[in-house]
């Protein structure tokens, strides 16, 4: 009996644990076909054929977590609909939609949000979220430095939600180009911060597909793409036929967890093309060229407009300084250069002798008559080119004596 009991806990132990593997996130990412089909169904009352155009299993662009649910929210459209088991239940009462394709959907502190997106020919900067009470949509205010549209990669992490590869849109009047910031939002004050994006291939790569795989992000440009690892917080940036991932766009691609999965259809549902593409074996085998994803704008990237400009004033600084150190001591410049003076400066006396004078002058060997005026001249010549550099005092011991002060 004991046996029994032991057996019968370990199998319904098992199969709790069944029950709870297959209701977390990573088996809610895509739709059963009835669900899809009732999903189908009720946007075609508004689209029309097209509805049968759409991909829908499109990861974590579309499938959300909140709380105990699993909520889809079709990409672009305001339509929101509750999975369980094989069936969905709409929330929203919206009939307005087309605005907000590319728009980042995340959860936070139990809500559907959704920043951003592109229609109608604007790309807008809102923040929106969806209230399962009033069944609508509502904007939420933020402040800071707010873009003026986001349409780009979007990244949670904790209270923070990163934006990179934003594009400046074109409206189809000018050239889509990328921002020269990436952004971040705190989610506790709302408030947003610009940061000046200092990655050369952010800066000439404008982004046209979004993927939101379970560990990864594709933001797929036309010839190059980034891929985001959000385990190890790293990308890669690479060209589209290395990576083998040309074929895919937003129009016909499919996720599925890691993978890619290509399903044109028509609007008789039939598949005509079916190609798979596992990013997790992309991650291993490009890994070598991945990057640290920097959350903010270095330092010296900051700084380095200053920098020319700082350098410039301070040579300038260092000539003037310079010319006018030159300027007020040009006597001590000739000093140098004249012989006499050198011997008068490096003599070890500071009080000399008139017989030592005359050595230092050169004119000892003069007789008297002739020292008298050749000296008068030196020292006039001397005090010109060197003021105050000799002093003739009276000798303090015999005043019929002079000597001379030397002032180095």
């Amino acid at each position: 009996m004991k046996q029994k009991t032991t057996y019968h806990q370990y199998f319904a132990t098992v199969i709790l644990v069944v029950l709870q593997w297959l209701s977390t996130p990573l088996f809610s990412q895509r739709l059963c076909k009835n669900q899809e089909q009732i999903i189908r169904d009720i946007i075609t009352r508004y689209l029309g054929a097209e509805a049968n155009l759409r991909v829908l299993n499109n990861g974590k662009l579309s499938f959300l977590t909140v709380g105990n649910d699993t909520l889809f929210n079709i990409h672009g459209l305001r339509y929101v609909f509750k999975l369980h088991g094989d069936s969905v239940t709409r929330l929203d009462q919206s009939v307005y939609h087309g605005s907000n394709f590319y728009r980042y959907l995340f959860e936070y502190e139990g809500k559907m949000l959704a920043l951003g997106g592109y229609g109608m020919f604007v790309t807008n900067h809102n923040l929106e979220a969806f209230s399962p009470e009033s069944h609508e949509w509502y904007l939420i205010e933020t402040h800071g430095d707010i873009p003026k549209g986001i349409k780009g990669t979007g990244v949670r992490l904790g209270d923070t939600v990163y934006i990179f590869n934003n594009c400046i849109e074109g409206n189809n009047i000018n050239i889509t180009a990328p921002d020269k910031y990436f952004y971040s939002l705190d989610l506790k004050t709302m408030t947003w911060e610009q940061h000046h994006e200092f990655r050369p291939e952010f800066l000439s790569t404008v982004v046209y597909d979004f993927f939101y795989l379970k560990d990864y992000i594709i933001a797929k440009g036309v010839n190059h793409s980034f891929v985001y690892n959000l385990k190890t917080r790293e990308y890669l940036f690479h060209d589209n036929d290395a990576l083998g991932i040309r074929s895919f766009n937003g129009y016909n691609t499919e996720v599925d967890q890691n993978k890619l999965l290509i399903t044109i259809k028509d609007t008789f549902q039939f598949v005509y093309k079916d190609t798979l593409r596992d990013i997790e074996d992309l991650w291993v085998e490009y890994k070598k060229l991945a990057k640290p994803l920097v959350l903010s704008t270095p330092i010296w990237f900051t700084i380095q407009p200053y920098l020319l400009p700082s350098f410039l004033l301070i040579t300038l600084g260092l000539i003037l300084l310079w010319a006018i150190w030159k300027w007020r001591r040009p006597a001590i410049s000739k000093a140098v250069s004249n012989p006499i003076i050198q011997k008068i400066l490096l003599h070890p006396e500071s009080v000399i002798t008139l017989e030592t004078l005359d050595k230092l002058l050169e004119i000892d060997y003069m007789e008297g008559e002739s020292k008298k005026p050749k000296r008068h001249r030196l020292m006039a010549t001397i005090e010109s080119s060197h003021p105050g550099l000799i002093e003739r005092r009276k000798d303090e011991t015999d005043k019929r004596r002079f000597v001379y002060y030397i002032h180095k």
